[in-house]
């Protein structure tokens, strides 16, 4: 299987067919066959929010007794703590003889209790807060498409000081860029599929929280853009979608980045396609590595997929094997001046 190592930049964003194949099948077959957690742990923590006060945070503890690493895996928009790709990351994770952290961002279990943004690593700083994971040496953090960009600013925020690696998987980094990009027409299939399950968890916070805008007006919306501009920027105060997206987006920080951080991305990815990227990547410090995979789609890749780093093949073991190695970010050249 063939993964590029360097920083290229690919022209086209359409792409073959294959970055859809491998989009969308895997995630059917996740749907309708899940795999299976390894035994786990209810998890909760709170986190205090400035408008709402104590919002509750869970997920699923898979606690691996002679462990002292933690590797905290962190969903996309739409998803939750056992979405199919982040239950094969658990498994893997546990199956390395690693603690795993299935987290759930605020709300997105259906909890009602909030919603959340691409930039609100907040609720990853108070989840590892919790007494329950204080025993744990080292932390890492393994996002998928918005929980990737989520890892990558916790790791610019310094959420906890325990943080050694980080790593995402096909992950938006210009949140303005990436939305234009998912409100293209020929993303409309995405964009359903998506909103169809945002809308059902906002449905339940709306009734809740009586302040966020009504859930019926939400459904009208048909594009990212325009829905952020009914849901995020008025709970969070932003002044507007780019403002949300200027303020949030790893970009704008990601010369700063001096935890090692691993970026893997499907150059015919259909939701967050290359071109999105490479400005970003080309302006990241030396903590970035970068592996563009040609065979693969957003978040699912093939299972023999060996990115160069030993060990057994496909995305999780060689994910996990790459966080394993490295160093504490002392020892990572700081960032561009």
């Amino acid at each position: 299987m063939h993964a590029t190592t360097g920083r290229e930049n690919f022209q086209s964003s359409a792409g073959p067919v294959s970055g859809h194949f491998w989009t969308v099948l895997p995630a059917i077959a996740g749907a309708l066959l899940p795999s299976l957690l390894p035994a786990s742990q209810p998890f909760e923590a709170t986190v205090e929010d400035p408008v709402v006060g104590r919002v509750l945070l869970s997920g699923l503890h898979m606690n691996h007794p002679r462990s002292d690493t933690l590797v905290v895996l962190i969903h996309g928009l739409g998803g939750d703590a056992i979405s199919p790709y982040i239950r094969a990351a658990a498994r893997a994770t546990v199956h390395c003889g690693l603690s795993a952290l299935c987290l759930s961002m605020r709300g997105a279990d259906g909890s009602g209790e909030d919603i959340f943004h691409g930039g609100l690593t907040e609720d990853i700083r108070a989840a590892l807060a919790s007494p329950d994971l204080a025993r744990y040496r080292r932390i890492h953090l393994m996002g998928f498409s918005v929980g990737g960009h989520l890892a990558l600013k916790a790791a610019l925020d310094r959420v906890d000081a325990r943080l050694a690696a980080v790593a995402a998987i096909c992950p938006p980094l210009d949140l303005d860029l990436a939305t234009i990009a998912f409100d293209h027409p020929s993303r409309a299939f995405y964009r359903r599929h998506v909103f169809a399950n945002v809308n059902r968890v906002y449905e339940r916070a709306a009734a809740r929280r009586r302040f966020l805008t009504p859930a019926c007006q939400v459904r009208r919306a048909r594009f990212c853009r325009e829905r952020d501009a009914m849901t995020v920027v008025p709970r969070f105060s932003f002044q507007s979608p780019e403002d949300y997206y200027k303020r949030e987006s790893v970009a704008t920080r990601i010369h700063q980045l001096d935890i090692p951080s691993l970026l893997v991305a499907a150059v015919y990815d259909p939701i967050v396609p290359a071109y999105t990227l490479r400005a970003a990547i080309g302006d990241a410090s030396d903590a970035l590595t970068v592996r563009w995979v040609e065979r693969g789609g957003h978040v699912y890749f093939r299972s023999d997929l060996d990115l160069g780093f030993g060990g057994a093949l496909g995305l999780e073991p060689q994910v996990l094997q790459w966080l394993a190695v490295q160093q504490p970010p002392g020892s990572v050249k700081r960032f561009r001046s």
